[in-house]
C-alpha cells in the first residue's frame, strides 16, 4: 500500500477511468518529451511511458520512489524538488505534466514560467480555487503577480473539473487538470527576469497609482498614455498592463 502524506500536498487519484481520459487528452508522442512533476503512485506516469522513452520524472518522496521502480522497470526519476530542477538540460521544448502539490503551487507555477522558453505544454492539476484565480477574462479581472506572469506567455485551457472524491486521501476541496499551451511570448517580453521585478513592485502595494508603483523605473513624462499611469492595476485592461512594462524594460 501506497501513503499519500498530507502535509506535503500529496492526494492520488484512484478513479483509473479519470486517468485514462488525461492520457487521451494529453496524447503522449514517442517524439516528444515529458517532464512528470510528482510522480506519486506512478499511476499516470506508467501510461505515459507506453507512449514515450524521453520521459523524466520528479519525486521529493524517496519512498514512493522505491514503490515505483519496483513497478516500472528503467524508469528515469529524480528525487529532487521541482523548484531545483535545471531546465537548461532540454535543448528541444518540452512537455510538463503533473498533479502539484497543493502548498506550493504558486511557487512552482513561477519556477515554470520563468523557463517558458524550455516549455511547449504544460498539463497540471490544481486546486480549482487557484484556476479561478489564474484565468484571466472578462468576469476576472482581479489581477494578479501569478496571472499577469502566466497569461504573457501561456493560453489557459480547462480540461476538466476533477470532484475531491476521486482522489485519496481526499482534500477540502475540488481540482481542474488545465493545459497551459504556450503562446510564444505573445507579448514579445525580452527580459523576463526584469518582468518579475516590476510585477513584484506593482503588487507590492497594489492599491497604488500604477505610476507610483514603478516611479523607480520611469519618469511619467516619459510615457504617452499618462493617464492609464494615474489608475490602478485592477483599472486598466490586461494589455495595457504588458505595454506599460513591455515599455519599461524596452527603454
Amino acid at each position: 500500500m501506497i501513503i499519500a502524506y498530507k502535509d506535503i500536498g500529496q492526494n492520488f487519484i484512484k478513479n483509473k477511468k479519470i486517468i485514462k481520459k488525461i492520457i487521451k487528452y494529453i496524447k503522449p508522442s514517442k517524439k516528444e518529451y515529458y517532464l512528470e512533476i510528482g510522480c506519486g503512485n506512478g499511476e499516470l506516469t506508467k501510461e505515459i511511458i507506453k507512449y514515450t522513452k524521453n520521459f523524466i520524472g520528479i519525486e521529493i518522496d524517496e519512498i514512493l520512489i522505491k514503490k515505483i521502480k519496483k513497478k516500472i522497470k528503467n524508469i528515469n526519476i529524480l528525487n529532487i524538488n521541482i523548484l531545483n530542477f535545471n531546465f537548461s538540460i532540454y535543448k528541444k521544448k518540452i512537455n510538463i505534466i503533473g498533479n502539484i502539490p497543493y502548498y506550493i503551487s504558486h511557487k512552482i507555477l513561477f519556477k515554470l514560467t520563468k523557463n517558458q522558453s524550455k516549455i511547449k505544454n504544460i498539463y497540471i492539476m490544481i486546486q480549482k480555487e487557484l484556476y479561478e484565480n489564474i484565468k484571466i477574462n472578462k468576469k476576472n479581472t482581479k489581477y494578479s503577480k501569478t496571472n499577469i506572469l502566466i497569461n504573457a506567455f501561456f493560453n489557459i485551457k480547462l480540461f476538466k473539473i476533477i470532484k475531491k472524491k476521486n482522489f485519496k486521501p481526499i482534500p477540502k476541496v475540488d481540482s481542474v487538470f488545465l493545459r497551459l499551451k504556450s503562446n510564444n511570448n505573445k507579448y514579445k517580453i525580452k527580459n523576463i527576469k526584469l518582468f518579475i521585478n516590476i510585477l513584484n513592485n506593482i503588487f507590492f502595494k497594489k492599491n497604488k497609482k500604477i505610476i507610483n508603483s514603478i516611479k523607480k523605473f520611469i519618469k511619467k513624462k516619459e510615457y504617452k498614455n499618462k493617464k492609464i499611469l494615474n489608475k490602478r492595476i485592477n483599472n486598466i485592461s490586461i494589455k495595457n498592463i504588458y505595454k506599460i512594462i513591455n515599455f519599461i524594460i524596452n527603454n
